[in-house]
């Protein structure tokens, strides 16, 4: 039960980072505070290939908010998916 009241401890914004961050580890997450509002980034744990840029894969999503970088994260993860294997 102590893992659901630290949960529930969490500010809004924290919970939405901590799901974003749970969802998908291979990016790293953060939001940033700005004068308009919060920045929410997610940046590749890996160097983004040739091949994965012309495919489509971005270096670096920056978004006003986590539904929208969520939104954005599962179109990338589409297009890696969708790559072929080496």
């Amino acid at each position: 039960m102590a893992s659901i009241s630290a949960w529930l401890e969490l500010s809004p914004t924290d919970r939405h980072l901590a799901v974003l961050r749970l969802t998908y580890p291979q990016w790293h997450i953060e939001y940033i505070p700005t004068p308009r509002g919060l920045l929410w980034r997610a940046v590749p744990s890996w160097q983004v290939a040739v091949g994965q840029a012309a495919a489509g894969v971005r270096p670096r999503l920056e978004r006003s908010n986590p539904v929208a970088l969520m939104a954005d994260l599962s179109r990338q993860m589409s297009v890696l998916l969708a790559m072929p294997r080496r």
